[in-house]
């Protein structure tokens, strides 16, 4: 039986911290916000779940498989209401629904639930992160109000670090598996580091979001 270590429980229950600033600030919040609250509510059950499955040392693949499908749609959803112009809204719809449908034909044919999902979540680590780049650029670019006080440059500085970090454990999961006891843990414990950061980012967001605004104002925010 594998001794997890206190890390991980930690950035587990680091959601408790923007989920508990979220429900606060729910009455508040535009409907970017609400979807990136809503993600880390069904994440932070999910993990809930996943010690259970760590505890019996088992672990249903076809449940990660899923997840990574289900936290692409919402990240990419946000980034997606981020954008300034219909042409890039349309451009990252289409990004989106691209990665829905290969996800789809990769679980029908060469990354079936049984299996791993290095491929199709390395895959969407790196739209994810481009996406967000690029995102980031522009909100740093086209800013009115003061960087810090903005919920969208936190958002997306989110994703950038958690996406750009975890890309190398995600890609490597097939090996990982595959090593013995506590070996593979030091490698888990970038992700573990970079979700509690990612979180305390969250967090921040979250505390700047602006209240509803104008319909003028509306193409422009993000939270």
């Amino acid at each position: 039986m594998i001794h997890y270590p206190l890390l991980m429980y930690v950035s587990i229950f680091s959601l408790i911290v923007p989920i508990s600033v979220g429900i606060y600030r729910l009455r508040v919040m535009s409907r970017e916000a609400i979807v990136l609250f809503s993600f880390l509510a069904i994440e932070f059950v999910i993990d809930i779940i996943s010690i259970w499955f760590i505890k019996s040392y088992w672990v249903d693949l076809g449940l990660w498989h899923i997840y990574v499908l289900v936290e692409y749609i919402f990240l990419m959803s946000i980034i997606y209401f981020c954008q300034e112009t219909q042409t890039m809204k349309k451009l990252f719809m289409a990004i989106l629904w691209f990665y829905i449908l290969f996800w789809f034909c990769a679980k029908f044919t060469f990354e079936p639930l049984n299996g791993l999902y290095s491929i199709t979540a390395s895959v969407s680590q790196v739209i994810l992160v481009l996406s967000a780049g690029y995102t980031l650029f522009v909100v740093i670019g086209n800013r009115v109000q003061t960087l810090l006080s903005h919920p969208r440059f936190w958002v997306m500085l989110s994703f950038v670090f958690y996406c750009t970090g975890t890309l190398m454990p995600t890609a490597l999961v097939g090996m990982l598996f595959n090593q013995p006891g506590e070996a593979p843990i030091p490698i888990w414990s970038i992700n573990w580091v970079l979700t509690i950061f990612s979180n305390i980012l969250f967090t921040i967001g979250f505390m700047c979001t602006q209240t509803q605004p104008s319909y003028s104002q509306q193409s422009s925010a993000l939270l």
